[in-house]
């Protein structure tokens, strides 16, 4: 099982093959994603705070993430995670979408960006302390739409599991 690997290499493809490598003959792989799909309105919440949160502070998206090649990324979306298990030989494939809603402590939350983790974080870094603050400022107001009455935040998420079997 590869629990959110595959988003951090910096060669999807290779990773997977090398899982495909390492894994008995009809062994079973495993991966999951947090999903991109297009268009945005049809991410899910969690994920879709980033990106408003982003828009908000005006900072830019990268076009690609500074650890990935263009060249060896991949769709965020179920063909795309599918295809790349299949790419790698694997049989059997098939994607599902999981649905949760994903409790936190909104510091907790925003911590991961803060330290530089994600799409948030990587647009973060570098950036000047008044612009690090104008992001933490939407941060709290976007995400003040999903606190609960004890101040956590309840957010709907959804990740993408891909599962193949080694040939």
């Amino acid at each position: 099982m590869g629990n959110f690997v595959i988003n951090h290499l910096g060669d999807p493809r290779a990773g997977v093959a090398d899982l495909a490598r390492v894994v008995r003959p009809s062994g079973r792989i495993a991966v999951t994603i947090w999903p991109d799909p297009e268009p945005p309105q049809h991410r899910p919440p969690l994920q879709q705070l980033w990106t408003d949160v982003a828009r908000a502070a005006d900072l830019q998206r990268p076009v690609t993430l500074p650890w990935l090649d263009a060249d060896k990324n991949f769709a965020r979306t179920a063909d795309g995670l599918a295809g790349l298990l299949r790419n790698a030989g694997l049989a059997d494939v098939r994607c599902d979408t999981i649905s949760w809603v994903h409790h936190a402590d909104p510091e907790d939350l925003w911590s991961g960006s803060a330290n530089g983790i994600g799409s948030l974080g990587v647009m973060m870094t570098g950036q000047p302390p008044q612009r690090i603050t104008r992001t933490r400022q939407e941060y709290d107001r976007l995400a003040a739409a999903y606190r609960t009455d004890g101040g956590m935040l309840a957010l709907p998420t959804a990740a993408l599991l891909a599962v193949g079997t080694v040939r």
